[in-house]
C-alpha cells in the first residue's frame, strides 16, 4: 500500500506531460512551453480538465434537453395568440352550453283546471312547430323596453319557416332554457317563453336577436297590475238590518231593485229604471282577473265558466270578487247587469295587494275568450305598452266583443296605461258620490268615459262586504252596461256600442269631450234608451 502511495505523483506527472505535449501541439507551441506553463504540478491542468469536463456536460445535457423537446412537441398544448404576438396570461373561459330544458306534450295553452257550463267554449287550438310570423327573411322585429317585466325571461316568436331543431340551436346559441310554448291561433302566432340561463339583462338578450332571421319577433314579459287604488273593510254592524232578501236567481234580482243603501252607484247610473228594459240576460261577461270566489251569496249561478292559467285549486281573491260583484251581484247588492253571466279567467296571482299577470297568461286567457261565446270582455288591470297583446285585442274586437279596461290609478300626468290605451279598447276613468274625479286617475285622450269608482261596495270572498275605490270597479260597472246594451239589442257591434255611451254619457267638467271625465259619466238608463221604442218614457230626472 505504501509502494503504491510513493508512486502515485510521479503517474500524475507523467499524465501532466502527455496533456500539454498535446495542448502544445493544438496550440503550434513547444512541450517545454507547455510543460512550463502546467506550473510544475498538476494544480493547472486538474483546473483545466474539470473545467472542460464540466463545459461538456452542459452542451451535452442542452443538446439532450432539446432533443427531449423536439421529441414530445406534438404533445405540447399551446394557448391561442392574445393582444400581438403574446399569448394570454391565462386560459379564456370555458362555455358550456346551457341545458334545454323541455316539456313534453305541451298542450295548446295552459293546464289548469277549466269548467264550461254555459255555453260550452272551444279550448284553444295551436299549430305546431315553428310557429307564425313572417316570413324567411324578414328582419327581426324588437319591443321596446319598457314598464315592469320579468327580469329574466323573453317571448319570442319564429318566423314560419323556421323548423323545431332551428329553434333549440336558436335556444342553445343563446344561452336560453325553454318554459313553455303558448299558441294563439287568434293571432295567427306561437309564442316561446324562454328563461335567460346566463344573467344578461333582458334588453341585451334582446339586442343579440336582432337581425336573426329565424326570429320574426322578441319582447319582455311584461307584468301587468290589477287597479286596486284602496279597499277598507264594511261595516258590519249597521249594513246588516238594510240587507234585503236574497232573490233565488239572478232573474229575480228586480225583487230587490235599488241594492244596498250604500251603492250609489245604483242612483247615479239609473239602474233600476234601465233594469226595467234589461237585465243583462243571456250575455257572457269574460272578467280576465284573479280568483272569483262563485259561491258568495252574491254570485251564485252567475260563474258559467272558467278558465285557469295557474295551476292547482285557486283561493278566491278580493278583487276578482269584487269586479264579479259590480257586474252581476244579485242579493245584498245589485249589479249592473244582475242577470249576465261570468266567465272567470283567472291569470293574476292571489297576492293579497298589487296581484300580477304576466303577457303570457294574460294571452291565453284572451285566447281562450276569443272562443268563449263572450261578448263582453272587463279588463279591470293596466301594464306596459305589448304588441303581441295588441294583436290579440285587436283580433278580438274583429269578433264582435266589446272590451272595456281600467284607465289607471296612477295619477294626473302618468303615461297612458296598456290595454285601455289601445283604440280598440273603452277606456273608463272613475269618479266619486259627488261626481269628482279620482284624484289617482290617469288623464289622457284614450279616457272614453267615466263610472261611478270611489267608496263602491263590493262582495269580498268568505261571504263577506268591503268598500274599493279605483278605475278598476267603474270599468266593471262599464262591462255590466255594456251587457245591458247587448241583452237589449243582441246585433250591436262594438263601434255602436261605444258611440251609445259617449252619446248618451253625462258631461263632467269642460264642455264637450276632456281628457280627465272623457265623455262624462256614463248613463245606463238613457243608453238603453236608444234601442227602445219611440215611445219609452223619458222622465228620469238627472
Amino acid at each position: 500500500m505504501f509502494t503504491a502511495h510513493r508512486h502515485l505523483p510521479r503517474r500524475t506527472s507523467v499524465r501532466a506531460a502527455i496533456v500539454a505535449s498535446t495542448l502544445g501541439a493544438m496550440l503550434g507551441i513547444s512541450a517545454q512551453s507547455a510543460s512550463a506553463a502546467s506550473f510544475h504540478g498538476s494544480s493547472f491542468s486538474g483546473t483545466h480538465l474539470n473545467h472542460t469536463t464540466q463545459t461538456n456536460r452542459v452542451q451535452r445535457a442542452t443538446k439532450s434537453n432539446w432533443t427531449t423537446s423536439e421529441k414530445y412537441r406534438p404533445r405540447i398544448s399551446r394557448l391561442p395568440p392574445g393582444e400581438g404576438t403574446r399569448p394570454p396570461h391565462r386560459p379564456p373561459p370555458r362555455w358550456h352550453k346551457p341545458i334545454i330544458v323541455t316539456l313534453p306534450g305541451l298542450p295548446a295553452g295552459p293546464t289548469g283546471p277549466v269548467t264550461v257550463t254555459t255555453p260550452p267554449p272551444s279550448p284553444p287550438s295551436g299549430g305546431g312547430g315553428g310557429g307564425a310570423g313572417a316570413g324567411g327573411g324578414a328582419p327581426t322585429a324588437v319591443a321596446a323596453v319598457n314598464g315592469t317585466f320579468v327580469p329574466d325571461e323573453v317571448l319570442v316568436r319564429f318566423t314560419a319557416t323556421t323548423s323545431d331543431q332551428a329553434i333549440l340551436n336558436f335556444a342553445q346559441s343563446q344561452r336560453l332554457a325553454r318554459l313553455s310554448v303558448h299558441r294563439l291561433p287568434a293571432i295567427n302566432a306561437v309564442i316561446y317563453r324562454f328563461r335567460i340561463t346566463d344573467q344578461r339583462l333582458v334588453p341585451a338578450v334582446m339586442s343579440s336577436a336582432q337581425g336573426d332571421s329565424r326570429v320574426a319577433q322578441i319582447q319582455p314579459n311584461h307584468l301587468y297590475t290589477l287597479r286596486d287604488a284602496d279597499t277598507a273593510a264594511a261595516p258590519s254592524a249597521p249594513a246588516a238590518p238594510s240587507a234585503p232578501a236574497a232573490p233565488s236567481t239572478p232573474a229575480a234580482a228586480a225583487a230587490a231593485p235599488n241594492g244596498d243603501p250604500m251603492q250609489y252607484a245604483v242612483s247615479k247610473m239609473h239602474l233600476p229604471q234601465a233594469h226595467d228594459l234589461a237585465t243583462g240576460e243571456r250575455v257572457l261577461v269574460a272578467v280576465i282577473d284573479s280568483a272569483i270566489d262563485s259561491a258568495h251569496a252574491e254570485l251564485k249561478g252567475v260563474v258559467a265558466g272558467r278558465f285557469d292559467t295557474f295551476k292547482g285549486d285557486p283561493a278566491p281573491h278580493k278583487h276578482g270578487t269584487a269586479m264579479a260583484s259590480a257586474i252581476a251581484a244579485h242579493s245584498r247588492l245589485l249589479g249592473v247587469a244582475p242577470a249576465a253571466h261570468i266567465l272567470a279567467v283567472r291569470a293574476f296571482d292571489d297576492a293579497p295587494a298589487g296581484a300580477h299577470a304576466t303577457t303570457s297568461r294574460i294571452l291565453d286567457g284572451l285566447q281562450w275568450v276569443a272562443n268563449s261565446g263572450a261578448r263582453v270582455v272587463n279588463m279591470s288591470f293596466t301594464g306596459p305598452e305589448d304588441s303581441s297583446m295588441h294583436d290579440m285585442v285587436a283580433s278580438i274586437r274583429r269578433k264582435g266583443m266589446v272590451l272595456v279596461a281600467a284607465a289607471g290609478n296612477d295619477g294626473p300626468s302618468a303615461a297612458a296605461a296598456y290595454p285601455a290605451a289601445y283604440p280598440e279598447v273603452i277606456a273608463v276613468t272613475a269618479t266619486d258620490a259627488d261626481d269628482k274625479l279620482l284624484n289617482v286617475a290617469n288623464h289622457g285622450s284614450y279616457v272614453t268615459v267615466a263610472a261611478p269608482g270611489v267608496d263602491i261596495f263590493v262582495a269580498a270572498p268568505g261571504g263577506s262586504y268591503e268598500f274599493t275605490t279605483g278605475t278598476s270597479v267603474a270599468t266593471a260597472h262599464v262591462s255590466g252596461l255594456v251587457a245591458l246594451l247587448i241583452a237589449r239589442n243582441p246585433k250591436l257591434t262594438p263601434d255602436a256600442v261605444q258611440a251609445i255611451l259617449t252619446k248618451t254619457a253625462r258631461d263632467l267638467g269642460p264642455p264637450g269631450r276632456d281628457d280627465e271625465f272623457g265623455a262624462g259619466l256614463v248613463d245606463a238608463y238613457e243608453a238603453l234608451l236608444t234601442q227602445a221604442p219611440a215611445t219609452a218614457d223619458r222622465s228620469t230626472t238627472h
